[in-house]
């Protein structure tokens, strides 16, 4: 009985994954209201580049332009980067139920958050989801950030384009490399199928989480290279 019980909480669970209080009414899959409600914005100061939240306002005084040390020093490949949430807590929590127990059916709710949370006011041609290998992609079962940026294509009705920009190597997951060794991780690792369609296009490059920004990079280079005109990197999440 308390190996069904186990499974059965599994399939259809009935406490939170991460307070551990009963479900009750919440519309959202594994989460309480509470919990869902808690995640916390990425607010206040921040570069205008990378998106890096400084330490205080009065840092904006010593930035030219309110950009950080690190990108006045070698500017990233994308444009400008924009992070909804930070990646801490129960947002964190609800990220990684939904990429590893995986659970696909937190990403509808999950890109409507980031959705309602986001304002986009420029000119976009394009919504583009960071791909994952060929591997990986039969391993998951979806593409966590084509779901977000399905979400977000909705609401501003821009295309998405998912099968362009792909990735040819079978990176190793980011999350347990250092800064150094992520970025050789991902060197490489993607390419344009058909620059035609990308050509001095608006790109809005959408994925999950930002940590060091080697994988958005390392995507916005490619696609620099092929053409695009511009490349903003979007993410529900970031690791500060």
């Amino acid at each position: 009985m308390h190996l069904a019980r186990h499974l059965l909480d599994f399939i259809l669970p009935t406490s939170c994954a991460y307070c551990g209080s009963r479900l009750g009414e919440s519309p959202i899959p594994f989460f309480c209201s509470s919990c869902w409600a808690d995640f916390t914005l990425l607010q206040g100061p921040v570069c205008c580049c990378c998106g890096k939240p400084f330490e205080s306002p009065e840092a904006l005084t010593h930035s030219p332009d309110h950009e950080c040390g690190a990108c006045r020093l070698k500017r990233p490949f994308f444009d400008q980067s924009l992070s909804v949430g930070y990646f801490e807590g129960s947002l964190r929590e609800a990220i990684h139920q939904f990429k590893y127990r995986p659970c696909r059916a937190l990403g509808k709710p999950l890109g409507q958050w980031m959705r309602s949370n986001i304002r986009l006011i420029s000119d976009i041609d394009l919504f583009i989801p960071v791909p994952l290998h060929a591997k990986r992609l039969k391993k998951r079962g979806f593409n966590q950030s084509l779901l977000l940026a399905l979400q977000i294509s909705k609401e501003y009705k821009i295309p998405i384009s998912y099968d362009n920009l792909v990735r040819t190597k079978p990176t190793k997951p980011q999350v347990d490399l250092s800064s150094d060794d992520r970025i050789k991780n991902v060197a490489d690792a993607f390419t344009v199928q058909n620059s035609a369609l990308i050509k001095e296009k608006k790109i809005i490059l959408v994925d999950d989480v930002l940590t060091t920004g080697a994988t958005m990079n390392e995507c916005a280079r490619v696609l620099k290279d092929a053409g695009a005109g511009q490349v903003t990197a979007l993410t529900l999440a970031r690791a500060v």
